[in-house]
């Protein structure tokens, strides 16, 4: 794993930059690919954090995933 605690941060900011660039240029943007959590992801999240229920361990994962997502 990275640590780098701004690699997020400019990964971002590329992102953006590059979909600026396409829409200008007037290309249509490229598709991004779903990137999901593993099953050890999954499984350490449920470890490092205290869920009331099952409802708050969903959000949780949502949240991670749209972290990873945007």
């Amino acid at each position: 794993m990275n640590d780098c605690p701004n690699c997020e941060y400019h990964r971002q900011r590329a992102q953006l930059w590059r979909e600026e660039a396409y829409r200008q240029a007037g290309h249509p943007l490229p598709e991004r690919e779903w990137v999901g959590l593993t099953e050890d992801e999954v499984f350490a999240l449920s470890n490092t954090m205290p869920y009331a229920d099952r409802f708050d361990f969903a959000q949780a994962i949502e949240t991670k995933l749209k972290e990873r997502n945007a």
